[in-house]
């Protein structure tokens, strides 16, 4: 009898330690600094008379054209604009990188361009200076959009920026995308 409480008790033991709370907890990050960390995550490159920050939405929205209400289908990216110039920014014109929404291969090592398709977008904005600006940008007929190049800033005295071909003004959408638009 004493043997197989001796047995008993050794083959409890583990599990019982193992239930027992350690008092270790792991932290976890509220969403201020998770939005942050997605902010963080936009990478621009290049010389950009402007901030940029681009994050991932949903693939279908809905847009007004001569007052109807149009349904678009294609990834979307709200493109933020951050104006640090002394002048009002009324236009960009952007040109949106990606791959298209039919199935396709791809290698796995290394990058390859192939499949890749660009579109050429113009935006009208209202961004004073020192001011922040949004819009959103969607690429109807194309699966992913992996790299926006800003080309062109009008601003509101008639001036405009042109982006510089050994320079060019680029970022990439956030790798986060939100939900419900929070």
């Amino acid at each position: 009898m004493r043997f197989a409480s001796i047995t008993l008790a050794m083959l409890l033991f583990p599990s019982a330690a193992l239930a027992q709370n350690s008092g270790l907890q792991y932290p976890v990050p509220d969403a201020a600094k998770l939005s942050g960390m997605a902010a963080r995550l936009s990478a621009v490159t290049g010389a950009c008379p402007v901030g940029l920050r681009a994050e991932r939405r949903g693939t279908t929205t809905y847009v007004t054209v001569d007052g109807k209400s149009r349904r678009q289908e294609g990834p979307t990216v709200r493109l933020m604009v951050n104006n640090r110039q002394a002048k009002d920014v009324v236009g960009a014109t952007v040109r949106v990188h990606g791959y298209g929404a039919r199935p396709q291969l791809f290698p796995v090592s290394g990058i390859s361009s192939a499949g890749e398709i660009a579109k050429t977008v113009t935006l009208k904005l209202n961004i004073g200076q020192g001011r922040n600006g949004e819009a959103d940008v969607t690429a109807e007929k194309f699966g992913a959009i992996s790299k926006i190049d800003l080309e062109l800033i009008e601003y509101a005295d008639g001036t405009e920026w042109r982006v510089d071909a050994t320079r060019p003004c680029s970022v990439e959408p956030s790798l986060f995308m939100l939900v419900d638009g929070r």
